[in-house]
């Protein structure tokens, strides 16, 4: 068959077209930096507490509002993902919202925009949203359907399964540390800022403060007031990090909480961070209540402080320290969370990939 001129030169423009259309999408990926727009969440732009779509899709564009069927009750729930169009595989961030939102809080967006920079996939799910129902506060529906997330996501792009990260602030950062425990397998790196450690310890610090929506909030959830030998302090304690801890030995673990927290504590943190470290790095009662009383670190652990991650314009770490795969930060901060130090440690964290063995031959 014959091909005139013209018609060659049409077939070798579609080619090339063919062509970069398939690469475009492949741009060299800039070096790590930090966001200088974006310091901490309670410095984002408007309320910690903000939802729209509306903002999602004005930030960025390619974000997608889906719906996950839960392999568990069969339900749907939503999720806003994104996933570049390249043909790398990437890392998937797993971002939780916090105790009273939904998928759609706005304070997670730069995490969504750092994904789009380094060409990484993000998924933020609903798990049930606000935690004031039964089937919420990392209820194993919750706990499923961010597992149901990450499966969502290597559906739907090239995941590079050694670095799956997940990371959460409060209500968020709590649920992060159970579904890390519950299934460990999945993880890279886990970050946890300001989290609940014990649901009833902490129901209890909330009666002290009956204004709080979070005790009749935690009753709705467990089914009753979680005082001692109750069935609702049972459920607690399975929604718990506490009864998690000692199968997350193996995850890396971003732990960080600000002394002046009165919301919740900072013993929380510390209480988690002790259960991993080795028995010579944990804080004692006595350094952890100073802590909590004084909101200042006592003279036994000052001058402790060695970190890459937190920069001049982050919260001011006053104590750090690592531990087998642990590493707390307390900072000067209330109840918030950083971007650049979670995001700066999460891509410092990789699984090993699985080896294939070769079976041997029998002579």
């Amino acid at each position: 068959m014959k091909i005139n001129a013209p018609s060659f030169i049409l077939l070798c423009t579609l080619f090339l077209c063919l062509g970069l259309s398939s690469c475009r999408h492949d741009k060299p990926i800039p070096p790590i930096a930090r966001m200088e727009k974006y310091t901490t969440v309670k410095q984002y732009p408007g309320k910690v507490s903000a939802e729209s779509l509306a903002a999602w899709e004005k930030a960025l564009p390619e974000i997608q509002d889906v719906r996950i069927r839960s392999t568990l009750d069969g339900k749907q729930e939503p999720a806003l993902f994104y996933a570049s169009k390249s043909s790398r595989s990437k890392p998937l961030l797993v971002v939780l919202h916090s105790w009273s939102n939904t998928y759609l809080q706005v304070p997670s967006l730069p995490f969504a925009l750092w994904a789009e920079k380094y060409d990484w996939a993000f998924i933020q799910p609903n798990y049930r949203g606000i935690f004031d129902n039964p089937d919420a506060m990392a209820s194993d529906l919750a706990i499923q359907d961010i597992v149901d997330a990450v499966a969502y996501a290597k559906e739907h792009a090239d995941i590079d399964t050694t670095r799956i990260y997940l990371l959460g602030a409060s209500g968020g950062a709590m649920t992060s540390l159970v579904a890390a425990g519950r299934h460990p397998e999945i993880w890279a790196g886990v970050a946890a800022w300001v989290p609940v450690f014990d649901i009833p310890d902490w129901y209890d610090f909330n009666l002290y403060y009956p204004h709080r929506k979070y005790i009749a909030q935690i009753e709705n959830a467990l089914g009753g007031k979680p005082l001692p030998e109750t069935a609702a302090a049972e459920e607690g304690k399975k929604r718990s990090p506490s009864t998690y801890m000692e199968q997350l030995k193996d995850v890396p673990i971003l732990l960080a909480h600000g002394i002046n927290d009165l919301l919740v504590p900072p013993s929380h943190s510390i209480r988690a961070f002790n259960i991993l470290a080795q028995p010579q790095d944990t804080i004692s009662q006595e350094q952890m209540e100073y802590i909590v009383k004084e909101q200042a670190m006592p003279e036994s652990l000052q001058g402790q402080v060695a970190n890459k991650y937190f920069a001049a314009r982050d919260p001011k770490v006053v104590f750090s320290r690592t531990s087998g795969n642990a590493s707390l930060f307390l900072f000067v901060g209330v109840h918030d969370m950083a971007y650049n130090p979670t995001l700066l440690w999460l891509n410092d964290q990789q699984k090993k990939a699985p080896t294939q063995q070769t079976p041997s031959s029998e002579e």
